[in-house]
């Protein structure tokens, strides 16, 4: 099997990618010190066929121009449209994804090594925040019965648009008698409501636990993420054979879903009741978006269709 060289060692944003290339090629950690600033950072940095790849899987705050100027290729997950460095030739779109628990990969790839090169009590708190990821499983398709609908948000201090808009969603969700509703708003450790209603206020789940309840909803509702960067749940949802709700995206991607065949896309969240109604009264319209979601996971999203398009372009 063909090595891939390992530059850098990424933090639980790039798991994903680090089981689609384990999944291709062998994986060798050979740390360079020109890429040592990207440590327990949301980058991914190897060395495929003599070429220099840089995937960034970070929010969507810039390039960062030092791995830019010595990589061959650089994706980006929030490759925003209409921020100029974005743009520049080397930047190449990525498709969705999300965190997994790849911690045994993490520890065999990175092991002593890893450990001496970076400060081990941050080593250990990755690997520990990968075992406590849901472990990756392309599930089957599955046939939307019920109405569970299952929400849970953070409240984010700088994004009080996001905060209005999954709001909206938890209370369209709540009022509607067609659907058997979980979740809420999550409380900040700080206390700080940044203006989010007490009443949708719910609790912490763990990961496992948020993606089983996830992986029983019938509808999933994304929003653009810190920054307007695409949010990890889309990928989940998608895996997960839910419809989807979601706003025009801001990120370019490789090839964009299409309303009505992937996704429902909304303009407004005053738009969330009268469609809640329409697609629990239009089960046809709720499956067809489902599996046109999954369909879009599988032949774009899976963790070796991902790695075999990035190694492919070099």
């Amino acid at each position: 099997m063909e090595q891939i060289n390992l530059f850098n060692i990424p933090n639980y944003y790039s798991s994903f990618y680090h089981l689609g290339l384990s999944l291709e090629k062998s994986l060798r950690f050979s740390p360079k010190e020109e890429f040592a600033h990207l440590n327990g950072r949301p980058f991914l940095v190897f060395e495929y066929k003599g070429r220099i790849v840089v995937i960034d899987n970070d929010d969507p705050v810039g390039i960062d121009k030092k791995s830019y100027d010595q990589a061959d290729l650089y994706f980006a997950t929030n490759k925003l449209l209409n921020k100029a460095e974005y743009n520049w030739p080397k930047v190449h779109s990525i498709y969705p994804h999300y965190p997994i628990d790849n911690s045994w990969d993490f520890l065999k790839t990175f092991g002593l090594k890893g450990i001496l090169k970076t400060d081990p009590r941050n080593f250990l708190k990755q690997w520990y925040t990968l075992y406590q990821r849901p472990g990756f499983e392309n599930r089957p398709v599955r046939r939307l019965e019920g109405n569970y609908v299952f929400f849970a948000g953070s409240i984010w201090k700088k994004e009080s648009w996001a905060n209005k808009v999954r709001v909206d969603f938890i209370h369209a969700c709540r009022s509607n008698p067609l659907i058997d509703f979980e979740g809420g708003m999550n409380p900040r450790s700080d206390g700080d409501l940044c203006g989010v209603p007490p009443s949708v206020i719910d609790k912490r789940y763990t990961p496992d636990v948020f993606a089983q309840k996830s992986s029983r909803s019938i509808i999933g509702f994304i929003n653009p993420a810190v920054l307007e960067a695409v949010s990890w749940r889309l990928a989940e949802y998608w895996n997960y054979n839910c419809f989807v709700i979601g706003f025009p995206f801001k990120i370019d991607l490789p090839t964009l879903p299409e309303h009505g065949k992937h996704i429902h896309y909304i303009q407004d969240s005053g738009e969330l009741p009268e469609l809640l109604n329409y697609v629990l009264k239009n089960r046809n319209y709720l499956d067809k978006i489902a599996l046109g979601g999954k369909e879009y996971f599988q032949d774009n999203c899976l963790p070796g269709v991902q790695a075999r398009r990035i190694l492919s372009m070099i």
